[in-house]
């Protein structure tokens, strides 16, 4: 008699959680809400939803990165370098566009936008640090 076991690795919550490029939600909030016009320091409410965000995100893409293949560590790079490029690019938009601004200001950088900026660079430099700390510990190599 034999008994066969089967590994499912394609599918559930984990699956989900590891694929999608989380950091790219601190960038797209403030993207959104400058589209609504809804200024984050004028209705607060709407800047501690970003924070609670950013530590979600934070959160995940630390435990993501907890154990990694190389595809997985790849992507996991590629999506860090554009979520700066990108946010990078949108906190430019907001300093040109706030100092061009004809109307109430609204388009002015607050705390919440400098929160997001430290949360993707914090994970550009975190994750990949943690994956490649696992990588060594996986393979027997760290100290």
């Amino acid at each position: 008699m034999s008994a066969q076991i089967t590994v499912n690795n394609g599918g559930g919550i984990g699956s989900f959680l590891s694929r999608f490029p989380w950091v790219l939600l601190v960038v797209l909030y403030p993207a959104v809400l400058y589209q609504l016009e809804v200024d984050m320091a004028a209705q607060i409410h709407f800047g501690f939803v970003y924070i609670g965000l950013g530590v979600f995100v934070l959160f995940i893409e630390f435990f993501k990165s907890g154990d990694i293949n190389a595809a997985s560590f790849f992507f996991d790079l590629l999506w860090s370098v554009a979520a700066v490029m990108l946010g990078t690019a949108l906190l430019t938009w907001f300093v040109f566009e706030g100092s061009n601004s004809n109307g109430p200001g609204w388009q002015q950088l607050n705390y919440f936008h400098w929160f997001g900026c430290a949360i993707v660079l914090g994970d550009a430099i975190i994750s990949p640090f943690n994956a490649f700390r696992t990588a060594l510990r996986n393979l027997g190599l760290g100290g």
